[in-house]
Order: C-alpha cells, then structure tokens, then sequence
C-alpha cells in the first residue's frame, strides 16, 4: 500500500516510531490500532488511530508534533469514486467523537468528514518551495526584498571576514555525535526562549527537554535510524550558523523539514538566510529534490523565498448529528 512518492510521515518505517512513543508516553492514555475495511482478505484502506483510555474520543496516530500530516493510507488502484465510498462506510461505522488533525485538504478522508457531524473546522497554512530549472531560474521566484537582503548578508560575511559553510547528512553520510549534540543543545535553546520563555534558564526545563529530544522522542529515533532521513547544517569553523532536518520521501523528489533553529549568538549575520540560501542551491546543483516543504506556519520568509502556500484541514467530528 505504500508508494515510493507518498508522505515519509505515512511510511511504516515512520509509523513504528511514533507508535511505540505513543505507548511509552502514555500507555494508560491511548490504545492504537488500525481501521481497515477489506474485500474478503483484500485490505482497501488503513486508518491508524488512537483511543484515549477514558473512550471519549479518537484521534489519528499521527496527529502530534514532528508528524507533518496523518491521512488514511490506500490499497493502490481505486478509483476516487471507491476511495468516496470507503471513507462513507467509514464514517458510517465509526459513531464516536474524532479529533482529525493534519489531513491534507484534497484527501479524499478530509472531503469525506460528514458535514452534520463537525462542531469544529479550520485550514492551517502550510508552506513548499518549489525548485527550477536551475538556480539562476529560482532567483526569480524570489522576492526582491529578499535577493537584495541574500547580497547584503553575503557582503558582510565577506566584509568581517567570517567563513560559512553548508554540510549535508544523509543515507550516505551520518550525523556525528558531537554535532548531534551541539544541534539538538541548540534547537532547545530556541525552543525554549520562543515558546517558553517563562523557562529559560531553570536547569530542571533544560534537563527536561534534553532527554525528551535527544533520547525519547519518536522524530529523534527515527532520524538516526531512517535512510531517508536528511540534515543540513551550516558551520562557521566550529559554531554550527543554523540547521534545519526532516526527512525526504522514498523516491527522493521531495524534502520535508520538522525542525529548524538558528543560533541566537550569531543572529547578526542572518544565519537562517544563509542556511535556506546556501540548502536552496545545493538541492538544485546536487539533488534531484524538487520541494522543499517548510511545513506548517506561514512565516514570512519561507514566502520571501519563493514559497507557495497549500492548506491541511482539522476537523472536530462529533458522535451524532448537531
């Protein structure tokens, strides 16, 4: 059922990871298991889910962070109009409260949602970059503002002398150690001061949310295992500028990022600019990538360079109709 083009988060491979972080974190929680309607032995369709202990309500296992979307996963062949009638019978069968999160807007599971049934509806901006014919080609796309703010970054790093240089890790070349640390320290420290900034500098946070990211968490364990999984970093000497990760899917024409972070140390200089900048060329110079997906937010840059935007759906679907 699985294709070398569909979502990495969709993938077995992924999967596993997420649900044995599901029952570790919350065993007493959550129960998972899978929604498969089937011809005779024929399995057309599965649906990962989570039952909460308490029965009041289901949600997708790939509704959490790092997970960029959940959506069913189909036998392949069906025509759209079986997929239709599929996520009928689905919804016809499964009568209790559903939280459906991170569904692609032109899913036939997100079209499907009964309209008697939601209490709650939203699209959530998402962000791609797409490639060009060339480098040259893509700085076209980009906006004005930000051709010019890419030439002023480079000129002071060449004014101050400061050197910058971008380095990929991939199925073909894993993460050092030391630099696994150095990222992940950093990645913590920007997690806290914007999201949390009530807890910077307690050692209990920091200690808390090193195990959690550098040990627990199903997006940790699986990047280090996974061949598809991807990394790029840009250093000065020894200081790591900016980084951002994901993973890329199986047939290696698209890229999603699920974390990024820039050292705060080094804001002067633009370190993210240069990371998205420097990754933008080398995916056109070395790959055959043709998306970068920035995933979820519509932060202004991700639009000043170059991207597009397209929409995931969350839905509240109530037992009965309202």
């Amino acid at each position: 059922m699985e294709t070398p083009e569909m979502s990495p988060f969709l993938h077995y491979d992924y999967m596993r990871f997420v649900q044995t972080s599901v029952t570790w974190f919350k065993p007493f929680f959550t129960r998972v298991f899978c929604v498969c309607p089937a011809d005779s032995d024929d399995i057309l369709m599965i649906c990962p889910m989570k039952l909460r202990i308490d029965f009041k309500y289901y949600t997708l296992l790939g509704d959490m962070q790092g997970c960029d979307i959940a959506d069913m996963i189909w036998k392949q062949g069906l025509f759209e109009n079986e997929k239709d009638e599929i996520v009928r019978f689905f919804f016809d069968t499964m009568k209790a409260k559903m939280f459906l999160n991170r569904i692609p807007s032109e899913s036939p599971f997100a079209k499907g949602v009964p309209a008697q049934r939601i209490s709650f509806s939203r699209d959530v901006e998402y962000v791609a970059i797409d490639m060009q014919e060339n480098y040259k080609a893509y700085l076209q796309t980009v906006s004005k503002n930000m051709r010019h703010q890419i030439n002023k970054t480079y000129n002071r790093l060449e004014r101050e002398n400061v050197p910058q240089q971008l380095y990929i890790y991939d199925a073909g070349h894993r993460v050092p150690k030391e630099l696994e640390r150095k990222i992940n320290q950093m990645y913590i420290t920007r997690l806290i001061s914007k999201y949390n900034p009530g807890r910077d500098g307690s050692k209990f946070w920091r200690a808390y949310y090193w195990i959690l990211f550098q040990y627990l968490k199903h997006d940790t364990r699986s990047f280090r295992k996974l061949p598809n999984s991807f990394l790029a970093v840009v250093m000065s000497g020894e200081k790591v500028m900016a980084f951002v990760s994901g993973y890329k899917t199986h047939d290696g024409k698209k890229v999603s990022m699920t974390r990024l972070a820039i050292n705060e140390e080094l804001d002067y200089y633009s370190p993210g600019r240069i990371l998205m900048n420097e990754l933008i060329k080398y995916l056109h110079e070395k790959t055959e990538i043709k998306v970068l997906d920035m995933s979820r937010g519509n932060e202004r840059y991700k639009k000043d360079f170059g991207g597009r935007s397209y929409f995931i759906k969350d839905f509240v679907v109530e037992p009965n109709s309202i």
